[in-house]
């Protein structure tokens, strides 16, 4: 597919009439396809799961597993190394309910709350000891790492893209580092997988986490990736129908992964559509995804820094980039954008140890995606440009 992000457009009509969506960070747009399929599952093969003998549940089950395995091969993975979840945050929080570890936790300061939160709590719960990783130039400090990362740690999580500062952490580094000392590790890949080539197997994390909604998917639909025998050896997180071989009076089994973790009737058409989202971004490519958005961030970055009185959290952010300003409030930028049917990002960006670590409030935030174009950087400039003439 030749990818032209002005024609890719059109496949999404959400965007017409001039609209620039720049908050992708947050979440992304759908094309047609996606909304058309998601349509027809339900107009034609929608039932249970696993859950008859008809052909139309035997339709859905397979419609079902088969969006398991694309979703798999999409990161290199293995059908029954994923799990269905709601989001990210679920997936932490399932995470760190089933995962049973010995020492401390560890988390990078720049961590989202999805991500921090449900980890706190289980430091919290079990009395155990949590340390974050500093940032040092909109990156984890892998020096600093160096120094917490040690044989009393028994959970390292970081993030592999920070949805503050746009910027890739050094994760293999820090994964070998971990299992040097026998710690499991988690990366939060809400902001990686939709725009860069992911291999769990190259990567070596034990566990990954990912949301639909951030990569053309639609909402409600997640997903854990866990290395097989870490998943075994996971409690279940929630119980009830289809996550069970047998029940008895005195005893249940449990089914094996990943419908262990998948409890209830699953979000079907969610699974369909997130397949039908990956089938669309490796139509694209994702290496072509990878160099388009960078080279959006470099425009936005130079035009951003050519701006009297903007000021970027840091320099040379792959996928996104905040800023401040000394005229005007973050939330004053994004409503004055909006004004002019811009869509940015104003806040703490659920990462307000880092504001705190920072010493701001908020920033504004810009994050680019496959459908966006030098058109559209170029009007955002223009709309900056407008924010700092209304409040001087």
């Amino acid at each position: 597919m030749t990818f032209e992000p002005s024609e890719l457009k059109k496949d999404f009509p959400i965007l017409e009439d001039g609209k620039v969506f720049l908050d992708n960070a947050a979440t992304t747009q759908k094309p047609s396809k996606l909304v058309e399929r998601i349509q027809r599952f339900y107009e034609e093969e929608n039932s249970n799961t696993g859950r008859g003998l008809y052909d139309l549940a035997n339709k859905a089950t397979s419609e079902y597993r088969k969006s398991r395995r694309t979703i798999a091969e999409f990161i290199n993975a293995q059908s029954d190394e994923l799990v269905f979840v709601r989001n990210t945050t679920e997936a932490y929080n399932l995470l760190a309910y089933s995962l049973q570890i010995e020492g401390k936790i560890v988390v990078s300061e720049m961590a989202h709350h999805s991500e921090q939160l449900p980890l706190r709590r289980k430091a919290e719960i079990e009395n155990r000891d949590i340390n974050y990783l500093p940032t040092e130039n909109g990156e984890i400090s892998l020096e600093a790492a160096e120094e917490i990362i040690d044989q009393n740690t028994g959970l390292v999580s970081i993030s592999h893209i920070s949805n503050v500062f746009g910027k890739e952490n050094p994760v293999k580094d820090i994964i070998e580092l971990a299992h040097e000392n026998d710690a499991y590790v988690v990366v939060d890949g809400a902001q990686s997988v939709p725009r860069k080539p992911i291999d769990v197997k190259q990567l070596d994390a034990d566990l990954l986490t990912f949301s639909g909604h951030k990569m053309l998917g639609p909402t409600g639909i997640g997903v854990l990736y866990g290395k097989k025998q870490v998943l075994r050896d996971m409690k279940p997180y929630q119980v009830g129908g289809g996550m069970i071989k047998s029940v008895r009076k005195d005893e249940v089994r449990w089914e094996d992964p990943p419908e262990k973790f998948e409890a209830g009737t699953p979000n079907i058409a969610g699974a369909v559509g997130l397949a039908e989202a990956v089938r669309y971004l490796e139509n694209i490519g994702m290496k072509n995804i990878e160099r388009h958005e960078k080279r959006l961030v470099r425009e936005i970055e130079e035009g951003l820094n050519s701006i009297e009185g903007v000021e970027t959290l840091t320099e040379n952010a792959t996928s996104l980039v905040s800023f401040t300003t000394d005229f005007a409030h973050p939330h004053d930028v994004a409503e004055i954008l909006n004004q002019n049917s811009i869509a940015v990002r104003a806040g703490h960006h659920c990462a307000q140890p880092q504001m705190e670590s920072l010493n701001i409030a908020g920033a504004t935030r810009v994050s680019p995606y496959l459908y966006n174009t030098s058109e559209d950087v170029e009007k955002f400039l223009e709309a900056v440009e407008t924010v700092r003439e209304v409040f001087e």
